[in-house]
């Protein structure tokens, strides 16, 4: 088993980030059958934690990720996975992810794989739901303000103070981990993201929480309250996919006033966020580690090595039809699963090879998987990470497997891959639904 461990501090001085980007990538690992550990003194940001262990110092790993601005040049025996955000948090390290909405020259310090932009951002499971379930549209609108774990008070109360001088009526709702004078909040809770989805407007420090926000789709009034986060604010506001309000919103209220009383305005700022940021950045880091195999959508160019995979002895031995295949029939069919809108074909590649196929059918709201790995490839522990990436490629479906009752080793397989069983029989029937988040 493949195992994670993420260095990562939060306090309310410093905020929340780092910590959500590592508990972003904890559970993406953890889905994956990673063994997942968090390293650093969490004085903020508990809620964030939930279930997932915490250790005092570092651990041996097979790699950990580095997510901190006070930490110089780092040394582990493991692949280092390092988060920055331009100049902030910078060191040499095997793979570096610095996903922010702007690029900055990096000089070269030989770290071999730099991976860039809001596509590597990593964002928790409920950041992705939030997406899925998007509502808002409320009379009078709904608003939240939040300026992160970090934020003095005085932040959340220049907010607050722009929108009651806006003179619109809104429901609104500010977090702060600490009192306001004058003002009501709420302090950080669980339900953050979904209150987020809730909203028809956030006004938000450009931290962090502003590729939550982008990713979630939801209409952003932006406040620059530290200076790391003056070039992220620049291109968020230059990109059309958050309003400004630069460093006190006092300042603007007319703006903010545009946005409350104008939804077209709002909706166009929430169409271009969304398409910004996807979300999967967690996962796209993990594919880069090369632990897991990856999947792509196979072609024609395929046709001989996955009919030598379909015509080895052991796969017919545990298919419901055990002959062989006849080249041209193998030809034939695959031309009509590539081209048929009811069936998802992928390739599995791990290592630079291909290690084997993992294919879904459509049969009215549920997809039947079928997975085969190549015989070279056979006995080592791919064939469940396999299935993984395929169903993460796939995305949230039903998904059931008919496997004989004797092949012990692919009902491991798939009960691993959280697959429970749903009839019995000789062929037994399993089956695996989307994960609540």
């Amino acid at each position: 088993m493949t195992s994670l461990l993420l260095r990562a501090d939060a306090a309310p001085a410093t905020g929340v980030g780092h910590l959500s980007r590592c508990v972003a990538l904890a559970t993406a690992a953890r889905a994956r059958g990673w063994d997942v550990a968090l390293c650093g003194t969490f004085t903020a940001g508990q809620w964030l934690i939930g279930d997932l262990p915490v250790v005092p110092a570092l651990t041996p790993a097979d790699a950990v990720v580095v997510d901190h601005y006070g930490i110089g040049e780092f040394t582990f025996d493991g692949l280092v996975v390092s988060m920055e955000d331009a100049e902030f948090g910078r060191r040499r390290a095997d793979i570096v992810v610095d996903a922010n909405l702007f690029e900055v020259p990096r000089p070269d310090d030989g770290s071999p794989v730099v991976l860039r932009g809001p596509a590597y951002a990593p964002l928790r499971a409920e950041i992705r739901a939030a997406r899925r379930a998007r509502g808002g549209g409320s009379v009078p609108p709904k608003v939240v303000v939040v300026m992160g774990g970090g934020a003095a008070p005085s932040s959340v109360a220049a907010a607050l103070t722009a929108l009651r001088d806006t003179g619109v009526p809104a429901e609104v709702v500010a977090i702060s981990a600490a009192p306001v004078p004058g003002f009501d909040v709420t302090p950080p809770t669980p339900s953050l993201p979904s209150l987020f989805a809730s909203a028809d407007l956030v006004v938000s420090a450009a931290g962090v929480t502003l590729l939550e926000l982008c990713c979630i789709g939801v209409p952003t009034a932006l406040v620059r309250i530290a200076d790391n986060q003056a070039p992220g604010y620049a291109a968020a506001v230059e990109r059309g996919l958050a309003a400004g309000l630069g460093t006190d919103p006092r300042a603007h209220v007319p703006a903010l006033r545009d946005l409350l009383t104008d939804a077209s305005l709002r909706h166009a700022l929430a169409d271009r966020a969304r398409t910004t940021v996807d979300g999967g950045g967690a996962d796209r880091i993990l594919d880069a580690t090369g632990f897991d195999p990856t999947v792509r959508p196979a072609t024609e160019a395929d046709a001989e090595l996955l009919l030598s995979w379909r015509n080895d002895p052991e796969t017919r031995r545990w298919s419901r039809t055990t002959d062989p295949v006849p080249a041209a029939e193998h030809r034939a069919w695959l031309a009509g699963t590539l081209a048929s809108p009811d069936c998802r074909l992928f390739v599995a590649d791990h290592g630079g090879r291909p290690v084997g196929t993992v294919r879904f059918d459509r049969d009215g709201d549920t997809w039947e998987v079928s997975l085969t790995v190549a015989p070279s490839a056979r006995g080592r522990g791919l064939a469940a990470p396999m299935l993984l990436a395929a169903e993460r490629a796939l995305g949230p479906a039903v998904i059931r497997a008919n496997v004989h009752h004797s092949n012990a080793a692919s009902l491991a397989v798939f009960r691993r891959a959280g697959y429970r069983r749903s009839v019995g029989g000789e062929w037994r029937w399993l089956a695996k639904s989307p994960s609540p988040e």
